[in-house]
């Protein structure tokens, strides 16, 4: 039997979540050993996609909601979110996102932060897959691309999914064209309309009265680590608000203890790597590039096997998710290889050359 730490936390967005006590474990007597109705399914959440730009949620809660998208082609209009923020992450290809506030290209491993009330349209390329992160709670802290330690590109390439080469060859409107604008306790359905000009909504807005200055935050969270994660602590947070975070991790091998969250849930979106994730749900279940999980609240969890290359985006709530779907609604199967590409190291990159971390 192996004995193995447990760790429990509360909630304190923005800063590390408030130590609440440890407990020394069996590792074999913790994983799967709960069963019952908050069980979640653990998905490939890219499968779920029908068409481009018709978002699939995966799960709500009254603060967040969590979609994916193919984004090839042009969005059929533009939208306007009123009250709530909106973080699109990039998974696989790349998006041109057009905004009142300029215009930004995202790539793998990149993430775009939209406040809200700032139009925004959607054009990427046959291979584009994005994560969506709606959050009601306004968006209080952003690291910079000026606190990162290193500069890396990473290259997602898609295996045994659609062909949506014909929608990435449609050109973006121009002149008249539509706006949707959401507001959070709406049905999306009931979204009012406005006619506008394309022109008068690409670039025309700022923060402030006098200057350019733009509202949007590009982020690149896979080049801020410092060190490696889960040897003492989490990963950096890299976004957040009073009722969301969001961290990314590069764990090498086994996490040093099981996590027990009192006071959030959390999910993840793993973008590179393999790993087993395990928890009180599953003894052990492989991870690969592209497959999503959820861990409810008060359930240890941890992972173990991680490759060098492991990537991984977590994120947080203190509010229960409810999950909008399931494996039964997959339309398509493949998977992804993902190859990165370190253009400046960062301290930490020369750990893993180390005969502790090397690939065997």
């Amino acid at each position: 039997m192996t004995k193995i730490r447990e760790f429990m936390t509360g909630w304190e967005p923005g800063s590390v979540s408030p130590m609440l006590g440890w407990t020394l474990r069996t590792k074999e007597n913790i994983r799967g050993t709960v069963d019952g109705k908050r069980k979640p399914p653990n998905l490939r959440p890219f499968d779920l996609i029908r068409a481009p730009h018709e978002p699939v949620a995966l799960v709500a809660n009254e603060d967040m909601r969590c979609f994916v998208d193919s984004a090839a082609g042009p969005a059929p209009f533009f939208h306007r979110n009123i009250d709530f923020d909106e973080a699109i992450f990039q998974f696989a290809g790349t998006t041109r996102v057009e905004t009142e506030h300029g215009v930004e290209d995202l790539a793998p491993g990149e993430m775009l932060l939209v406040p809200r009330g700032i139009a925004q349209r959607s054009i990427g390329d046959a291979d584009s897959l994005r994560m969506l992160v709606l959050m009601h709670d306004p968006v209080k802290g952003v690291m910079s691309t000026a606190e990162c330690t290193s500069r890396t590109r990473y290259d997602v390439r898609r295996i045994g999914g659609p062909d949506y080469s014909a929608a990435a060859a449609v050109k973006p409107a121009t002149g008249s064209v539509i706006e949707k604008m959401y507001v959070w306790h709406e049905d999306p359905a009931d979204a009012l309309e406005a006619r506008r000009q394309a022109e008068e909504l690409i670039g025309v807005g700022s923060t402030r009265r006098d200057g350019d200055f733009s509202g949007l935050k590009k982020m690149r969270p896979f080049d801020l680590f410092m060190d490696i994660t889960g040897r003492k602590g989490p990963g950096p947070k890299f976004l957040y608000s009073d009722s969301a975070m969001m961290e990314v991790y590069n764990t090498v091998g086994e996490q040093f203890a099981f996590h027990r969250a009192l006071g959030s849930e959390e999910f993840g979106l793993q973008l590179m790597g393999e790993n087993i994730n395990m928890s009180e749900f599953e003894e052990t279940h492989p991870m690969t590039p592209g497959d999503w999980f959820l861990i409810p609240l008060g359930i240890a969890h941890s992972v173990a096997e991680c490759k060098p290359d492991f990537r991984r985006m977590v994120i947080y709530s203190p509010y229960p998710f409810t999950v909008l779907t399931d494996e039964s609604k997959y339309v398509s199967q493949s998977r992804f290889e993902v190859r990165e590409t370190v253009l400046e190291e960062a301290p930490w990159h020369a750990q893993l050359r180390e005969p502790a971390f090397a690939p065997a």
